[in-house]
């Protein structure tokens, strides 16, 4: 089982990245296999709907393949504005709704206030169900985010770290209940 995380920030210093990382951890530790895409590494062109789709870079084609053979997705966000950031927005738009196909998806936001990213997550739940994705009931954000870690990586809120940690497992749970189901399917 191959779970992908997708960290939607530029920053390279990302406490997107961060926490995306705690639930791709969790993830290795219940079995899966585990990969990170920091959009901040990866020169993604804007969408611009071309008919042609080959003739986009081979890092839109290494990102379509990548969320297309992942069994499963964590997909975090800072809150930019309300939102997601308008890198994970244009990541997302290559996608296609058979990319995405019943797979499940654990989302997380983070903010620089004290209220949390729940629009983010909101919006991120949208845009899943859009694709035909299976979004986790629990969508954790992290408050005052560029106060919330430790130097090595953890949340200084231990019940929050708890709460990533669960949702990397529960992931797993939820991909590998529906496998034996999606090899029944007819393609």
């Amino acid at each position: 089982m191959k779970i992908v995380g997708i960290a939607g920030s530029m920053n390279t210093n990302s406490t997107t990245k961060q926490a995306v990382q705690i639930v791709l951890d969790a993830a290795r530790e219940a079995g899966a296999t585990v990969e990170m895409i920091h959009l901040a590494d990866w020169k993604i062109p804007i969408y611009d709907d071309r008919e042609d789709t080959s003739t986009y870079p081979e890092v839109v084609h290494s990102f379509i393949k990548a969320v297309s053979e992942a069994d499963g997705l964590i997909i975090g966000s800072p809150e930019y504005h309300g939102t997601i950031t308008g890198s994970l927005k244009n990541a997302l738009d290559f996608l296609e709704g058979r990319h995405l196909r019943d797979k499940h998806v654990a989302l997380i936001g983070t903010a620089g206030g004290s209220m949390g990213a729940t629009n983010t997550v909101n919006t991120l739940q949208l845009i899943m169900r859009n694709l035909h994705a299976w979004p986790l009931p629990s969508s954790p954000s992290i408050p005052s985010a560029y106060n919330a870690f430790t130097p090595e990586g953890k949340l200084k809120d231990e019940r929050l770290q708890a709460r990533l940690e669960l949702l990397g497992k529960q992931l797993v749970q939820y991909v590998q209940m529906m496998n034996p189901i999606r090899e029944k399917q007819p393609n």
